[in-house]
């Protein structure tokens, strides 16, 4: 079989096509010259290989060793955490003890916590994954607290629209003493590389996992690693378990795969880290594993932190496109309102904007506030004392935008509600000149979408069945939410769920020898 380059996802597809032509997984890995396990030559073996040491990778090797397997973790850094170190650390669960004591939420539970997931997956979420997610995720909150972790706060995200009517919102977003705040993840994969250890999971780090070895009769059998430069074959006798993240850096994949993904990669900001390729994905597509929820993004304002809690009040002001008309609701959750933001900027090849009267100032709201003259300044904000000459300084349609602003003004004067998009708050005249106009910039914390999997966090082949010995989970899965992130902490449940999950599942797995 031919070599297949790290980032060659359309050879990658196609070779994984074929692979599991009539449903039945054959061939070799990329590096591995034979399709037999008796002929390859093998530099380690363990029951359980776990790629990537990131919250996925790291639950995975806890589960897989409390069940009794040996377990080897592969990480390509020099030190286990990944993007999960980078993050927040905040998790979602409904119906847990510290829901109930932190939020009025007393009758939350987690089939409610899926019915909204659902709903915001727009029809293309698989509801079994979902309600699999949702139904562990307290436990799995449990277990983070048996091995450290002390839950401090629990907070919500701020609304959807179209949810609302369903009464589906509740508080369950849940905050750990030193997490809520960037590189608060750490904490939490600090613990859980401990406890990895404590139950006996070896690491190597600086080793980068190129390619699955594949076997006619038994599936996957091993991977090929990058080992102190040299390429060596590491046999997995139960299973391999794929933790390796989304497409999140890799341009090549978020071009082909993702266009809200390759348009925050080329114009706007990525805060990810950088040996987040879609290593994983592409492992899964050369071994003909088909993919799941695909497109969309973990997309938020940086400079503003606008809508990504409850608990704090959003900032007075409305969102216009290009063409100087307003185009979403402002206080729907964060991620929501960015995929609405990137599809105006790209059907309309223009900016969206922040428009704001002295409402911000006088509310104390925003990052401005206390400086606007520096702002004004650096070019942060455009300002201007009639909605005309604003519009003239963001390079909109002046009679547009003035009409639209006039609109939100007299509508709000005479109904007290937004009739056009469902805002709940901020129901406010923005009449108070001078105003002031914020480019919206996307802050990018990951793609979304990935391989395929079953509620056993087994990967599943293009022909709808299992690819033996293969368990995925984390972001490197797709199919449990939809085409926007639904809400804080949903990645890492997400990464500690199905991690867990897909562990104690490959130890489980008869050996293949």
């Amino acid at each position: 079989m031919a070599n297949l380059s790290r980032r060659g996802f359309i050879t990658s597809a196609a070779i994984g096509a074929a692979a599991v032509a009539g449903g039945v997984l054959t061939g070799c890995s990329s590096s591995s010259s034979s399709s037999s396990a008796a002929n390859i030559k093998w530099a380690e073996e363990t029951d359980v290989i776990v790629c990537g040491a990131g919250g996925t990778g790291l639950a995975a090797s806890c589960a897989a060793a409390e069940a009794g397997a040996q377990v080897l973790c592969l990480e390509e850094q020099s030190q286990s955490g990944g993007t999960t170190a980078l993050s927040g650390g905040v998790f979602q669960a409904a119906g847990t003890e510290w829901q109930k004591e932190f939020t009025s939420f007393q009758n939350d539970t987690p089939a409610i916590h899926a019915r909204c997931y659902v709903k915001q997956a727009e029809g293309i979420g698989e509801e079994d994954l979902i309600t699999t997610l949702c139904d562990a995720a307290p436990d799995d909150l449990k277990w983070l607290e048996s091995i450290g972790t002390e839950w401090t706060s629990v907070y919500g995200n701020c609304h959807v629209p179209y949810c609302d009517a369903e009464n589906l919102h509740a508080d369950r977003i849940h905050v750990y003493k030193g997490g809520g705040a960037a590189g608060g993840g750490k904490i939490v994969t600090d613990l859980e590389t401990a406890a990895a250890q404590n139950l006996g999971v070896t690491f190597e780090y600086d080793v980068t996992v190129e390619s699955l070895i594949t076997d006619g009769d038994n599936g996957i059998i091993g991977v090929v690693a990058k080992k102190d430069g040299s390429d060596v074959n590491i046999k997995a006798k139960r299973g391999v378990v794929l933790g390796l993240g989304g497409i999140d850096r890799n341009e090549d994949l978020a071009k082909a795969l993702n266009q809200q993904q390759y348009w925050d990669l080329t114009t706007q900001k990525s805060y990810i880290a950088t040996t987040a390729t879609g290593d994983g994905i592409r492992m899964g597509l050369e071994v003909g594993a088909a993919l799941a929820t695909v497109g969309g993004c973990i997309d938020y304002d940086l400079a503003t932190g606008n809508a990504t809690t409850n608990a704090v009040a959003q900032i007075p002001c409305i969102f216009v496109n290009a063409n100087g008309k307003r185009f979403v609701c402002e206080d729907a959750t964060y991620a929501y309102t960015y995929r609405a933001i990137f599809q105006q900027a790209t059907q309309l090849d223009g900016d969206t904007w922040m428009v704001l009267d002295q409402s911000m100032v006088e509310q104390k709201l925003g990052p401005w506030y206390s400086d606007i003259d520096s702002a004004v300044a650096k070019g942060t904000l455009l300002t201007a004392d009639t909605y005309e000459s604003l519009a003239e300084a963001m390079g909109v349609p002046a009679q547009t935008l003035a009409q639209t602003m006039n609109d939100w003004n007299a509508n709000i004067a005479q109904t007290g509600e937004d009739l056009d998009w469902h805002r709940n708050t901020q129901l406010i005249q923005l009449d108070k000149p001078p105003y002031y106009a914020y480019k919206n910039v996307s802050a990018n914390l990951g793609s979304l979408g990935g391989l395929k999997i079953n509620v056993d966090a087994q990967v599943i082949s293009l022909s709808g069945d299992p690819i033996p010995h293969l368990f995925s989970g984390g972001m490197n899965s797709g199919g449990w939410y939809g085409l926007y992130y639904p809400g804080s902490g949903t990645s890492l449940t997400g990464g500690l769920a199905w991690g867990r999950i897909a562990g104690a599942n490959a130890a489980s797995t008869t050996s293949w020898e």
